[in-house]
């Protein structure tokens, strides 16, 4: 195996290691794709568009889960900042990322095809890294759907490599019907397959999937056994505060906070959730300080500071409150609803001369 090292040029040598300063050991490697030339010559879909595709919908799928706990490298992004440049000048892109596979630098790496079988369109990955030689994926349409496929594939792959990651993503999606029911299949599965180290993480979701379902004291349960399973993990601990907070034991709830607080110093989210105890407890200048401090904590935290826009706009100066909501939509990259409805509110209710000219039913249908 070492071998192979020794036979590319030195150059390439050189930049494998500097390549390797760029893509992380977690990077999922997209490498050949073979494609029908029908399809090829009538959609497009060359074998480099489809490899893109397949890291777009990696790396979509990661960033959508948005985990604390870091999000796979695309193969696209870390490709953009060294290899290809490399390829472009001295052609040297394929040594350097078969030297990295063969040496394992490359753990997650994959081939794919796709096979036209009578009236199905058939997508097949299979390992090509020493950790993953031993995987197959197969995926079929029988509409054809080219990028459905794909879309299917990188679930799929996911799937095997961090089940965890898929039950995030399908979370983040099934929020807004409160209809859980592809996140709870990722969550059975991530129960069995997930590695020792993952497990508290599947469990704390569970508990927040229970408590969007009303399932209080069964959250508390779940993010117990998620602190059993790693006692120094603060988000199951902030969350069992969250779920008492709602049942209105505000003190036990800011006693959980606290205890968050002393796992990881550095936790704004607890402050805020502290912050809205206090409020309910009637203590609103207690719960100034406490925003104030999570906002300055972490100002570039965008949950943080729309959270902290919110309460200047509800308990104190809405002209501050509209700037800190627009911070948290810059932060977002104007693509959290959610923050752009908080901005617009406050700014109708800083400037109620808006509403006459831009109602905000008329804004409700707005795609970002």
């Amino acid at each position: 195996m070492l071998d192979s090292v020794f036979t590319i040029p030195l150059l390439a040598v050189g930049a494998f290691f500097g390549v390797s300063y760029f893509v992380s050991p977690d990077t999922i490697a997209i490498q050949e794709f073979s494609v029908p030339t029908q399809i090829e010559e009538e959609q497009g879909f060359s074998s480099k568009v489809v490899s893109s595709l397949l890291s777009d919908a990696l790396a979509r799928i990661s960033e959508t889960a948005g985990t604390n706990r870091g999000n796979y490298v695309s193969e696209g992004s870390a490709q953009a900042k060294s290899v290809e440049a490399l390829s472009d000048w001295f052609g040297l892109a394929q040594p350097i990322r078969a030297t990295q596979v063969a040496l394992g630098f490359l753990p997650y790496a994959f081939a794919g095809e796709f096979i036209k079988e009578e009236d199905e369109l058939i997508l097949r990955l299979t390992g090509v890294s020493p950790r993953y030689w031993h995987f197959e994926l197969e995926v079929r349409r029988s509409d054809g759907d080219v990028r459905a496929l794909i879309q299917e594939a990188a679930i799929g792959l996911l799937k095997e490599i961090d089940p965890y990651v898929v039950a995030v993503y399908h979370f983040r999606n099934e929020i807004p019907t409160r209809d859980f029911t592809k996140t709870k299949d990722s969550i059975d599965h991530a129960l069995v397959h997930s590695p020792r180290q993952n497990l508290p993480w599947v469990y704390a979701l569970l508990a927040h999937v229970m408590f969007f379902e009303g399932d209080y004291e069964g959250s508390i349960l779940k993010n117990r056994q998620a602190l059993a399973l790693d006692p120094n993990f603060p988000r199951p601990m902030m969350r069992w505060g969250e779920n008492l907070a709602v049942l209105g034991r505000h003190e036990e709830a800011i006693g959980r906070y606290k205890k968050v607080l002393e796992i990881e110093p550095i936790y704004p989210e607890a402050l805020i959730y502290w912050g809205k105890s206090l409020i309910a407890m009637g203590d609103i200048k207690a719960a100034a300080a406490k925003f104030e401090e999570a906002y300055k904590m972490d100002p570039n935290f965008p949950r943080i500071a729309n959270a902290y826009g919110l309460f200047l706009a509800e308990y104190g100066d809405k002209a501050k409150a509209a700037d800190i909501l627009r911070r948290a939509v810059t932060l977002g990259e104007g693509h959290n609803k959610r923050y752009i409805a908080d901005l617009r509110r406050v700014q109708r209710e800083v400037d109620p001369a808006l509403e006459k000219s831009l109602p905000l039913a008329a804004q409700a249908g707005e795609k970002h």
